[in-house]
């Protein structure tokens, strides 16, 4: 266990990683922690559940896919139906959410 694993936990069993941990516990049995983390956890979850936010995940997955499909030539599978478009070169930059000019904006949503 020379990778992560194994340093990780020669950390949890040196001092500084059992007071680490005895800090942790005590924020964690700490009921205005627990009740904040409930709060923001059912926010997220409404979040999820509302039809917008979920119509706009769903295109922004279906973009992905046709370009990520786009770039690497795959055909589409027998029955799909598939845009007539002039083909397009492979993405010079990530695939994934930024056009490929464009600079990727980390820590923001790709915006289309």
């Amino acid at each position: 266990m020379a990778g992560f694993l194994g340093k990780f936990s020669v950390f949890a069993r040196s001092p500084q990683g059992k007071k680490l941990i005895q800090q942790v516990q005590t924020v964690a049995k700490d009921p205005a922690t627990r009740a904040k983390v409930q709060a923001q956890a059912q926010q997220i979850s409404k979040q999820l559940k509302d039809p917008a936010t979920r119509a706009k995940v769903q295109e922004q997955a279906r973009g992905l896919t046709k370009r990520l499909k786009d770039a690497t030539g795959e055909k589409p599978k027998p029955g799909q139906s598939s845009p007539q478009t002039k083909p397009t070169k492979p993405a010079s930059g990530p695939v994934y959410g930024t056009p490929p000019d464009d600079a990727p904006k980390y820590g923001q949503p790709p915006q289309h």
